[in-house]
């Protein structure tokens, strides 16, 4: 066996400069946005958001029905 065992100190030091490494690759990369330049929004990239009518707005809003316990109230 010519392998050298490495320490605890020594594995984490290449643990910490494999993370170093791997947060400054996933930084440096560079996404690409929308195009939000004086002329506005671009119409390439966004969905038109489509009103609703009238008919399909519900008049009144319900709160939730309450839910049945599955145990009885017992005080004890």
């Amino acid at each position: 066996m010519t392998e050298q065992k490495k320490g605890v100190r020594e594995l984490e030091r290449e643990l910490a400069n494999a993370r170093a490494e791997q947060r400054a690759y996933h930084e440096s990369k560079v996404t690409v946005n929308r195009d939000y330049s004086i002329g506005g929004v671009d119409k390439s990239t966004t969905v038109e958001k489509k009103i609703p009518d009238t008919a399909d707005v519900p008049d009144a809003i319900l709160l939730p029905k309450k839910k049945r316990l599955k145990k009885q109230n017992i005080p004890w």
